[in-house]
């Protein structure tokens, strides 16, 4: 029974002893003693035992002397001249003297194992500054030197855990400013003021892959701060050497120059140890997916700094954070260059496109010109038949020119040359060219053309050439979609401070799905496609520049097999500055 009941004990003294002599290396041999403790398959230790069972035959061999002298003495009635009262004595003492032994041991070791308990329950309640005081036999003094050895180390785990959550603190706010840049010089810059900011550092170099070398990119002032390549402070194949360190997600250290593992430190680096003076080296390599974009490269020069597990965890973060930033940055240089190149074609385009139809429009104006003057008979009688040839030439050199004027206004808006020359015009002065241009066409297309609008009145601050090409739009819209036998019609009234203008058809109208994008270049309405109508698509989105350029709004109702309605509103002119001079707007 008294083995069994040492079995745990035991385990913890061996416990205690191999904790004390390993330094807390975080060995589990005394665990699973304590286990085989559990199974009351240890022996308790010597000195304890020893003393224990000393005590207890001591106390045995006295308590039979006694007992044996005091028979002895009954028998006799005296023994060597002692009488009852002596004899009495001798055996008070004879059974108190173990006993006292007894309680003299049992109080010095269980004073020291108190102090043990003590301190574990204040831990417990947290008191970590809390040790005790070794005593008592030599496993008991064992116990307490591993017990405050252990409070020793774990103190060392709450100072490397806060460390570490205070590095990840950092590499988290880091990472969020390296998010913020687009650009790779920014992205490279923000790290290495990141590093210098959460970790004692006295270099900091970064270097990028560029081929079969590692060029400096940025860091601190030294011999690699003047751009040399730094290729060559590492061993040879320093990219694919600094690779297969990258391909396992480390880093590589050298924890001091003077230590054992210098030896072991390729001369390059050494090299590169001594000129700056540093006693330990960082390198962590960085990049995005199996790709290396390049490393940063750490020095410390002070020989008691050495690198903690935190930092460089912190560093490798940091490090992924970076490789992931430099990718997207190259990913989002590379559409900007697209988007530049892009742009610039289509700035060529709506160049060309400008070009082209000032030359166009030249000849088709003396070739509506010529038309003009045959059908008006300079030339001589113009018979019937050839009559109805001119009016039909005519009608498409319009339409032509119509296309023409749409195309070289969308170059001008793209360009951002499309100006305003604003001045004031009354709406109803536009209506005679208006109608002339409008009225062949409804009639050739079998359409009745109604105007109704007030004499005068309707004065703006607008560019009289641009108001006539947005009427001309959207009647000649109108007059497109709207079958035989319908009706277009053109309103201009006041809406209270506005110039009112609705052009309304009984037309094949617009879908509803296609109707938020009506005013975008080159949309057209899905029935008008399927019903093969002609179309470049440009007009409604001119009329609305147009709109916008006069502070106007433009909106537009439709039901398709219905017709359409566009309502245009232009803030009037008040009668004190119809006289104001002219104002150019873009």
């Amino acid at each position: 029974m008294a083995a069994a009941q040492s079995g745990p004990l035991t385990s913890i003294f061996r416990y205690a002893r191999r904790s004390r002599d390993a330094r807390w290396r975080g060995t589990t041999q005394g665990r699973d003693d304590i286990t085989a403790g559990d199974r009351g398959s240890a022996k308790a230790p010597r000195s304890f035992v020893v003393y224990a069972w000393a005590a207890l035959a001591a106390q045995a061999v006295l308590s039979a002397g006694v007992m044996t002298f005091v028979l002895a003495g009954a028998a006799h009635q005296r023994i060597l001249g002692l009488g009852v009262g002596w004899t009495s004595v001798i055996l008070g003492a004879g059974l108190a003297l173990p006993w006292t032994v007894v309680a003299v041991g049992l109080r010095w070791v269980s004073g020291p194992l108190r102090s043990a308990m003590t301190m574990a329950r204040k831990r417990a309640r947290g008191d970590m500054a809390i040790r005790t005081v070794p005593g008592g036999p030599a496993d008991v003094r064992d116990l307490a030197l591993s017990m405050n050895l252990l409070s020793d180390a774990s103190d060392q785990l709450r100072v490397t855990e806060r460390q570490r959550a205070r590095l990840q603190a950092g590499v988290r706010q880091a990472s969020i400013r390296i998010r913020e840049h687009l650009r790779g010089e920014a992205i490279v810059r923000e790290a290495v003021g990141s590093l210098h900011e959460h970790l004692a550092v006295d270099f900091v170099w970064v270097g990028l892959v560029s081929g079969d070398q590692l060029i400096f990119a940025d860091g601190d002032a030294g011999s690699w701060g003047r751009g040399e390549d730094a290729a060559g402070r590492f061993p040879r194949g320093t990219v694919g050497w600094i690779r297969d360190i990258y391909r396992h997600r480390s880093s590589y250290r050298v924890q001091g120059s003077n230590a054992a593992q210098a030896e072991e430190v390729p001369a390059e680096i050494k090299r590169t140890l001594l000129t700056e003076g540093a006693t330990s080296l960082l390198l962590t390599p960085f990049g995005a997916g199996r790709e290396l974009l390049g490393c940063l490269t750490l020095l410390r020069t002070d020989p008691g700094q050495v690198w903690t597990q935190p930092e460089i965890e912190a560093v490798e973060s940091l490090a992924g954070d970076i490789g992931r930033a430099l990718e997207h940055a190259r990913l989002y240089e590379s559409e900007e260059r697209l988007v530049a190149e892009l742009t610039s074609l289509d700035r060529a385009k709506s160049s060309f496109l400008a070009s082209a139809s000032h030359d166009l429009r030249t000849p088709l104006t003396s070739i509506m010109g010529y038309i003009e003057m045959i059908s008006d008979g300079g030339a001589g009688l113009v018979p019937p038949a050839q009559a109805r040839m001119l009016e039909a030439a005519d009608r498409n050199v319009r339409r032509l020119k119509t296309m023409i004027e749409d195309m070289l206004t969308i170059s001008k808006i793209e360009l951002g040359v499309f100006a305003s020359r604003q001045h004031p015009v009354d709406l109803t002065d536009l209506i005679p060219a208006v109608a002339d241009v409008i009225r062949p066409s409804a009639a050739a297309s079998g359409l009745t053309f109604e105007l109704k609008h007030p004499d005068q009145g309707l004065v703006v601050a607008g560019d009289a050439e641009q108001l006539d090409r947005m009427l001309v739009n959207l009647l000649s819209n109108a007059v497109k979609y709207t079958p035989r036998g319908g009706t277009v019609t053109l309103t201009m009234s006041r809406a209270d401070d506005s110039a009112m203008l609705v052009v309304a058809d009984t037309g094949i109208g617009i879908p509803e799905k296609d109707q938020d994008a009506l005013f975008t270049r080159f949309f057209r309405a899905s029935n008008a496609v399927d019903s093969g109508i002609p179309g470049s698509g440009l007009g409604l989105s001119i009329v609305h520049t147009i709109v916008g350029n006069h502070h106007g709004d433009v909106s537009i109702e439709s039901a398709e097999g219905r017709g359409t309605s566009v309502t245009v509103l232009i803030p009037l002119l008040d009668k004190a500055d119809e006289a104001a001079p002219d104002d150019s707007r873009a």
